[in-house]
């Protein structure tokens, strides 16, 4: 793969950025795309590297990649934009919107409690079959059902892999929406013309990189099934055989994690956290950058710390690095994707890989790809 070219537009001011990203894909270490926008304005959009390493096929304008848990930030800013418009309210009970949820003493967990991984669930008290992840009643019907395996409203404890089903089953509620998918394009991705994907079709699927590991090995090699560790119980959901390439992975509305999209799109979603013309009032984007609460110390999911906005994360380098201003804003995604945005320069930032780096929190790709665009400003 080394000595492909990339390809994209870019303003000479971010020219810097743009060669950093080329090297990276001549060297044969990067396939994917990156993008920067300035109040809504994209100023860079560059892509490169294969998009199938089996074919060959280089990676196109278009091109779709796993965005990993870059999701969830998606779905929370989803969720903002309904809070402005008065569909639900943050201090409100889920169960209200979500009744079935009041079971097994989880009556008076709220919305914030979700938004701020204080919910309580980032594993399920419940038996779980492998491959659940994939089918949305058997996730929400779990969740439900489920005690909190961690006190809920203490210290944050992230919630890998049940967020997206606990956030999207409690909007899907409050809107009426047939699905999450439905609600997050008539809400968010139809009004910004973004190319993002949630549960994908056929047609998107055609347009999707193939996901690749950086150390060589399967995604999931080393996830014990049978353990107790709170990392390990909040994996159970996967088919012990997920490459992130399946089409039950493609097509399932996991909001936790199935996001597809183009670094553009990226870029564009997480810009309403900070500009000008934003679908968020200026008062909701003030509320959702604020921070709420941090682990003490490293979270016992992910083993890095973490603080959290009102379902997004706040810079953090070098575990979360969206770049050195600590009012910074976004999500981290498995492998390194990450997009982010900063009030300062009202700058938004998307970063998408397919092959992905190893360990949890920003990559040493995406930290040199966040270097670089500093050094532009």
């Amino acid at each position: 793969m080394a000595g492909r070219s990339v390809a994209g537009t870019w303003s000479p001011q971010f020219g810097r950025l743009a060669d950093v990203f080329a090297t990276m894909v001549a060297a044969g270490e990067e396939r994917g795309g990156i993008a920067v926008a300035i109040d809504g304005e994209i100023v860079v959009d560059v892509a490169g590297g294969a998009a199938d390493p089996a074919s060959g096929a280089d990676w196109q304008p278009d091109t779709l990649a796993c965005c990993f848990s870059v999701t969830k930030g998606v779905l929370s800013i989803l969720a903002h934009r309904l809070i402005d418009k008065g569909v639900f309210e943050l201090g409100m009970p889920v169960a209200s919107y979500w009744p079935e949820f009041a079971q097994a003493g989880k009556a008076d967990i709220t919305v914030l409690d979700v938004l701020t991984h204080r919910a309580g669930l980032p594993a399920v008290s419940v038996p779980v079959r492998p491959g659940s992840l994939y089918d949305w009643d058997v996730m929400t019907g779990m969740l439900a059902a489920s005690q909190p395996v961690v006190p809920p409203r203490g210290n944050p404890v992230y919630h890998n892999m049940t967020y997206g089903h606990l956030l999207g089953e409690t909007m899907r509620r409050a809107a009426s929406a047939t699905s999450l998918t439905s609600l997050l394009t008539a809400e968010l991705l139809g009004p910004l013309g973004a190319d993002f994907a949630l549960g994908m079709t056929s047609g998107q699927a055609e347009r999707a990189a193939r996901i690749t590991q950086e150390t060589g090995r399967q995604p999931l090699d080393g996830i014990d099934f049978g353990s107790d560790d709170l990392f390990q119980r909040s994996m159970r959901f996967f088919s012990a055989d997920e490459d992130f390439n399946s089409p039950q992975w493609r097509a399932a509305a996991i909001g936790s994690g199935s996001g597809h999209g183009t670094a553009k799109s990226i870029a564009l979603i997480f810009g309403q956290l900070v500009g000008r013309s934003s679908l968020l009032t200026p008062d909701r984007q003030l509320a959702a950058r604020a921070e709420q609460a941090s682990s003490d110390g490293c979270d016992p999911v992910m083993s890095i710390p973490i603080r959290y906005g009102q379902g997004l994360e706040l810079s953090g380098p070098p575990w979360l690095d969206f770049g050195p201003n600590s009012t910074s804003v976004g999500h981290w995604g498995a492998g390194g994707a990450i997009g982010f945005a900063d009030p300062s320069p009202r700058l938004s930032f998307g970063y998408v890989t397919a092959s992905m780096a190893p360990g949890f929190g920003s990559s040493p790709r995406s930290r040199r790809l966040v270097e670089a665009l500093y050094r532009c400003l």
